[in-house]
């Protein structure tokens, strides 16, 4: 770095000096299988596709309760510490992610109540997390597993580790100062915007595939992908005197690869990481979704649904005004419930005919009838003892 650095570099050099002290200590090392050596069904250990679905959960809930991007990570340090000195098994990775979560936003909201912030990001109910998660795990259960991530990875109420995030807003404020310094800090703004580096490093985060890099690595080779493309996209590179001040920027990107010790050869390694991992982002992106929504309905449910399968979908026109020649309902045969059950009744008393000497009531001379037209002969009967009687 040159020793004319302006104010406000100066303070920033000095924070990217004691976050690159502490990075080792933060650093997690990740040894994870790609596929499990076991069944499907019982998997025996945790895969790279179990952590990286987990990260995403993770993302999941922070958007869920509008939490700083902070959380996210330092969630996902958390997590990755803990799987790098412990050995777990599938089952319970849901319980250690989300209990990393909830360990996140406690450090969060105290490093944050610590500085005298105003807005601090709150912690989520322990109770609704759980349902919301999904995790399959009681309070009791998240809170033991909370306690044991805490002592096992030594963590300090109030300091939050040093993740991506931290060395990836370090170097932005750092790459905006000497685009102001250079004249340039309208295009710097307009080809890097903030938001959307937040969002590419978390899409790095959840995968596992840069777990192990460096954070200082993986912040600054997503700075340069970020400058690189956005001056592509603006075509700057056809204007000389703008091209030779973006050249000077990325000239301030290799002083700061040397002044965090990154190898060309790690550099290199890391960009092609990032940048497949950027893509098959973008892909996923601009592919339209085509999925077409599909009811699963059990047999139970279907038996008390209505069939629709001879309905019509053609309604008649309603003749609100009295203009229109519309046919008159044929109402034959049309009867209601009440009149139906009458007749039902008239009719089977008249078609049972016993003989006038009740003493020639026998079983043998009266017609056999069904159990559901049983009521109606024992009514019918009634009735022409009593008319017998009478007479």
């Amino acid at each position: 770095m040159d020793q004319g650095q302006p104010d406000a570099i100066h303070p920033l050099i000095s924070k990217l000096n004691e976050a690159l002290v502490l990075e080792n200590k933060f650093q997690p090392h990740l040894q994870l299988p790609s596929v499990s050596q076991f069944t499907i069904q019982d998997p025996s250990e945790i895969t790279t596709g179990i952590r990286d679905g987990s990260a995403h959960v993770l993302r999941c809930l922070k958007v869920w309760y509008d939490l700083p991007s902070d959380v996210l990570f330092v969630a996902v340090n958390l997590m990755d510490r803990f799987l790098t000195k412990m050995k777990a098994r599938p089952k319970h990775m849901a319980c250690i992610s989300v209990s990393s979560f909830h360990l996140a936003t406690r450090q969060v909201y105290q490093y944050q109540k610590s500085c005298g912030l105003e807005d601090v990001a709150p912690i989520p109910d322990t109770r609704d997390l759980v349902a919301i998660s999904q995790c399959k795990c009681t309070l009791g259960d998240l809170t033991r597993m909370e306690g044991i991530i805490s002592s096992k990875l030594d963590t300090e109420p109030g300091l939050l580790p040093v993740t991506s995030l931290t060395f990836l807003q370090l170097f932005h404020a750092l790459f905006a100062a000497a685009a102001e310094r250079l004249g340039v800090g309208p295009l710097y703004a307009k080809v890097v915007a903030a938001p959307s580096l937040w969002l590419r490093l978390e899409i790095l985060a959840c995968d596992a595939a840069c777990a192990n890099f460096r954070a200082s690595e993986v912040a600054l080779v997503l700075l340069c992908t970020q400058l690189d493309s956005g001056v592509a996209e603006l075509g700057t590179r056809q204007d000389p005197s703008t091209g030779a001040e973006i050249m000077r920027l990325v000239n301030f990107a290799i002083e700061l690869q040397k002044l965090c010790k990154i190898p060309d050869s790690s550099f290199f390694c890391c960009h092609e990481v990032v940048l497949l991992i950027l893509a098959r982002y973008n892909a996923q992106c601009q592919m339209p979704h085509r999925q077409r929504l599909v009811w699963k309905l059990s047999q139970r449910t279907l038996r008390y649904l209505r069939p629709t399968d001879k309905l019509t979908s053609i309604m008649p026109t309603i003749d609100e005004h009295g203009q229109l020649q519309m046919p008159e309902r044929i109402r034959s045969g049309s009867i209601s419930s009440d009149e139906s059950w009458d007749s039902e009744k008239e009719e089977a008393a008249a078609e049972w005919n016993p003989p006038l000497n009740p003493a020639e009531w026998t079983v043998g001379a009266m017609n056999p009838l069904l159990e559901e037209d049983e009521h109606i002969a024992k009514d019918a009967s009634s009735k022409f003892l009593r008319d017998t009687m009478a007479s």
